[in-house]
């Protein structure tokens, strides 16, 4: 089983990632300390992606994608 390269929490076997999640959180709350710029970027960021017409755009983008991913799936069969 993974663990967390912080603090050596057990990770799920499906987590992508090297740390937990709240070791995570807390390098995150370090980051946006250390630098308010990049914070209010991230700020910024997570706004405009709340935009309808960014909403419906990720929408769009996400079912052509799954649906790329059904025809490479039916090819392979």
């Amino acid at each position: 089983m993974k663990k967390c390269i912080v603090c050596g929490k057990e990770l799920p076997e499906s987590w992508a990632g090297e740390k937990c999640l709240d070791c995570s959180r807390k390098a995150m709350k370090k980051i946006f300390q250390e630098n308010p710029e990049v914070k209010q970027a991230f700020m910024e960021t997570i706004q405009d992606l709340k935009k309808p017409e960014n909403i419906e755009r990720m929408a769009k983008d996400t079912a052509n994608f799954m649906n790329a991913l059904q025809q490479i799936k039916t090819k392979g069969k």
